[in-house]
């Protein structure tokens, strides 16, 4: 994989771009929209995107504003509606290429989205779409009154941060008694303006009452944990069996935490996208 960063603009914003690109002896054949989690970056998932970039898929990832190397107050990305410009960006930056997407918990919310819509006929349709540990319930766990304050809130003072409660312990299961360590020049952070957090909120409305009526063959794939306890694995599997996806592969690793590719086990994962990937390789390159 050859790794290249560079500063794009986006609907004015320069945002950190990290380009993950197939050794020269591999020919470019598709490209691999991902969107990081919050609170994360994209250059963390260089390592994780191996299986796309070994068959001459070329990854595309930015920095969401307000996240690792992009500016931006820690943690507010601002209004969704951000989002389908970064998402315009990278199809142009896919070019003639066939094009799909992927992300991780926020990310793979993000990635429903952009599903939904083109599903719509409002984006281009993509080739492939894999999501992990997707942050279908923003609001898991917190109380009525938390989510009618910051409702209100959001009006007011949308760059209020307030702690988002994904702790390492929570995302990963430690190795040794040791968590995989964070690149300290990108460390993430636990935080979500109340603004962007209202705003998921009715991001993942909107994807749960409306990718169901949708039907499409699209090669999907959905990976969880099964000891994840910010995404749960119940609120995954309620959701995967309410689509009309005939092309729909969900795989439950039951020992798992929030970031698979991250668990002592992670290989698993990666030989369950790997297998995948190679059975809708005709779908995947837009092959005859």
């Amino acid at each position: 994989m050859k790794v290249t960063k560079k500063s794009i603009n986006v609907a004015g914003h320069q945002l950190r771009c990290t380009l993950m690109d197939p050794e020269d002896s591999i020919k470019p054949r598709a490209v691999c929209l991902f969107t990081h989690g919050q609170g994360d970056h994209s250059e963390r998932y260089t390592e994780v995107l191996h299986p796309f970039t070994k068959r001459g898929i070329r990854c595309i990832a930015f920095d969401l504003r307000g996240h690792g190397q992009s500016p931006g107050k820690r943690g507010h990305v601002g209004k969704v509606s951000f989002i389908d410009a970064v998402i315009d960006k990278g199809i142009k930056m896919a070019g003639n290429l066939p094009y799909g997407i992927a992300g991780h918990s926020m990310g793979g919310l993000l990635t429903l989205r952009h599903l939904t819509l083109a599903l719509q006929g409002r984006l281009a349709l993509p080739h492939f779409c894999w999501v992990n540990s997707v942050l279908l319930s923003p609001t898991h766990n917190k109380p009525d009154w938390f989510i009618a304050t910051a409702k209100i809130l959001a009006k007011i003072h949308p760059r209020f941060m307030v702690k988002t409660g994904a702790t390492p312990e929570l995302c990963q299961t430690p190795t040794d008694g040791n968590l995989i360590e964070r690149d300290p020049d990108h460390p993430g952070h636990q935080h979500i303006s109340i603004g962007w957090g209202v705003e998921l909120i009715k991001t993942a409305s909107f994807v749960k009452k409306t990718l169901p009526l949708m039907a499409s063959d699209i090669p999907f794939l959905y990976t969880q944990g099964g000891t994840d306890l910010i995404c749960p694995d119940q609120l995954a599997q309620q959701f995967i069996s309410s689509l009309k996806l005939t092309n729909k592969t969900y795989k439950l690793f039951p020992h798992m935490r929030h970031e698979t590719f991250a668990e002592p086990d992670h290989q698993l994962i990666f030989g369950t996208i790997d297998h995948w990937l190679d059975e809708n390789s005709h779908r995947i390159y837009h092959l005859p």
